[in-house]
This record gives C-alpha cells, sequence and structure tokens, in this order.
C-alpha cells in the first residue's frame, strides 16, 4: 500500500492508495468505478465489472463516502447483480464537501472459480 498527502481545506491527510500492477483477477478481466459530481450538486457514480467467461456472474456493491472532520463517513451505496458484463451509473445528490467512490466485487463462473475485491475509485471535492 502507498500512501500520499492530500490536503483538504488546509489540513493534510494521509489517505492509502492501492496500486496493482497486474490484476490477478480469475473470472474478472475489468472493474472499475468512477465519480463525478456536476455543478448542482448530482453525483454520479459510473460503475463497469467485465467478466472473462460467458457463464461469469457479477455482484457488486457501490459505496459513497463523505470527507467529515477528517475521517471518511458513509453517505450512500446501491447493490447490482448481473452476468458476465455489468454496467451504470447511479446518482444522488450531495452537499458541498469531499467524497470517495470505491466497490465491493465478487464474481463466480461456474468451472473457473469464484473470486472477490474491492476496487478503489476517485476522490472529488465539490
Amino acid at each position: 500500500m502507498i500512501y500520499t498527502n492530500i490536503s483538504v481545506s488546509g489540513n493534510e491527510i494521509e489517505e492509502p492508495i492501492e496500486i496493482e500492477e497486474d490484476q490477478p483477477y480469475v473470472v474478472v478481466e475489468d472493474a472499475f468505478c468512477n465519480l463525478s459530481i456536476s455543478s448542482s450538486g448530482c453525483a454520479s457514480i459510473s460503475y463497469n465489472v467485465k467478466g472473462k467467461f460467458e457463464n461469469t456472474s457479477t455482484s457488486i456493491t457501490v459505496y459513497l463516502e463523505k470527507l467529515v472532520s477528517g475521517s471518511w463517513q458513509s453517505y450512500a451505496s446501491w447493490n447490482h447483480t448481473g452476468g458476465k458484463k455489468l454496467q451504470g451509473t447511479d446518482t444522488t445528490g450531495v452537499s458541498h464537501g469531499t467524497y470517495r467512490v470505491w466497490m465491493s466485487v465478487y464474481a463466480e463462473a461456474p468451472g473457473f472459480g469464484a473470486e472477490s475485491f474491492n476496487v478503489d475509485g476517485n476522490t472529488v471535492t465539490y
């Protein structure tokens, strides 16, 4: 794990960032999530999970967290299930602040195995 300092309202916070050079996934080919916030305060979280095999089934939970007094607090979450390809966008209204997104992934493909892992998204200040 690599740590980096970020500045929020003049205070520095040490935030862990996981970097995976080679994704060691067994049944998932790719997985990502991304947060954007419009000028009107609408947070849009896009997610995408792509399985390697036709019989892959996927289940994810997408988490949106807000930075409050130096610690991340749960703000909203969404559950989704699907097949080989699971993609979409979740939306919610937010107030001013700093937010981050991440997702928990579970995928299985009969005959190939199952796996679960977390995917870090990005951080946005609104």
